[in-house]
């Protein structure tokens, strides 16, 4: 076997470094690819030098277009790993493609993915490299020496320049009524149970376009307009509203550090303090190990996953406290390896109690971490997709 690999918009060079140890033989790719575009010209060249350099699979993160077309073209398999929930772009008649296989690590969007007529995907945790984790942690006790440096810690976006904002809000009172009344039955209720999907009807968003000109839904993939929208429109939106209410009420009581990307106005982060985005690796690990509480608040798309962001904390040996999955539940003992909440009430009631209970947080923290290097690595996980790939040839 010899694999190709191709970076795209998102990626890792843990994969082309852990296949190595595992004994494959690897080419990086020179050139990045787009993953949303399909351009003949790069095509060619990707085949060209599938055939010069006799590459039998083709690998990256994520459905890149161009890759899927030069595997067929090329007659060899292509592997991707997805990282997204739910994610979309596999609707297309690439994820359709005998040749083309899926590592996915939302449960239920693999169940959607087989119903859809996607003929390989394989459900497998997200992971980490277990070489680098154990490096950086090393590094982070060195850097932290035993102290904290926050007491909750957010770290990611808060969709503030969500599509639902720029193209909705400002529609008739009724269509802005309605998605409230969405977004009142579905946030702030972290139990598993999807209230989004289904409540967008056809009518609705024929209404939406005929009174509003600038509001079209284009829709390429092989999936119903109202499940794009309710992705693209109403998820987003939803993670907009939990986060800063849920970051802003923790700081009324709390010193609260978010690190984001988003610019988000002082008028509405009150007293949380934002810093700059946290580079992941070493700086992420130190900000991890070192802040008390690390929250997740997991967007509502991703119903049937663990996030990366939960591994990496876990894998950094801090304490996570996130929103109820009942797939995280599965991967990790609750109130041992991982603390959950349901409801805004039991999130505040275990940040107050955690916080007061440093033996019991910390001892949760050292069985996350040991539990994720044992278990969600790249080498088992990339031995593992492998294997499935060509046992099933």
């Amino acid at each position: 076997m010899r694999i190709l690999y191709v970076y795209g918009m998102a990626h890792t060079k843990d994969i082309p470094i852990t296949l190595r140890k595992l004994g494959y033989k690897v080419e990086e790719y020179p050139k990045v690819q787009d993953n949303s575009i399909l351009n003949d010209e790069e095509t060619e060249e990707l085949v060209a030098y599938i055939r010069r350099h006799r590459i039998t699979h083709l690998m990256s993160i994520h459905l890149i277009y161009n890759l899927a077309m030069a595997a067929y073209q090329a007659k060899i398999k292509y592997v991707s790993v997805i990282w997204d929930a739910p994610y979309i772009k596999i609707y297309t008649p690439f994820g359709k493609m005998d040749n083309c296989w899926f590592s996915v690590f939302d449960r239920l969007d693999n169940e959607r993915f087989r119903k859809a007529g996607i003929p390989h995907t394989l459900y497998q945790p997200l992971a980490v490299n277990k070489a680098d984790v154990i490096m950086w942690n090393r590094k982070a006790k060195k850097v932290l020496e035993g102290k904290y440096i926050n007491d909750i810690c957010f770290v990611g976006n808060l969709y503030e320049d969500n599509l639902f904002d720029e193209r909705v809000k400002n529609m008739p009172q009724v269509i802005v009524d309605y998605f409230n009344s969405i977004f009142e039955e579905a946030a702030f209720r972290w139990d598993g149970i999807n209230r989004i999907y289904g409540k967008t009807s056809k009518e609705m968003l024929k209404y939406m376009e005929m009174v509003s000109p600038d509001f079209r839904i284009d829709n390429r993939l092989d999936i119903e307009d109202t499940y794009l929208f309710e992705v693209i429109y109403l998820v987003r939106k939803i993670a907009n509203i939990e986060r800063i209410a849920v970051l802003n009420t923790l700081s009324e009581a709390y010193h609260v550090v978010l690190h984001t990307t988003s610019e988000v106005g002082a008028d509405k982060l009150g007293n949380v303090e934002v810093r700059l985005p946290v580079r992941p690796g070493e700086d992420a690990t130190v900000v991890y190990a070192g802040s008390k509480i690390n929250l997740n608040i997991s967007l509502k798309g991703i119903e049937g996953g663990t996030i990366q962001r939960i591994i990496d904390i876990m894998g950094a040996g801090g304490f996570v406290l996130t929103n109820y999955c009942v797939e995280t539940a599965e991967l990790f003992e609750e109130n041992k390896e991982i603390v959950m909440y349901r409801t805004p009430e039991e999130l505040f009631e275990k940040v107050e109690y955690y916080l007061q209970h440093d033996e019991e947080r910390e001892q949760i923290a050292k069985a996350g971490c040991d539990k994720v290097i044992e278990c969600y690595t790249y080498e088992k996980k990339l031995k593992k997709l492998l294997d499935w790939v060509e046992g099933n040839s």
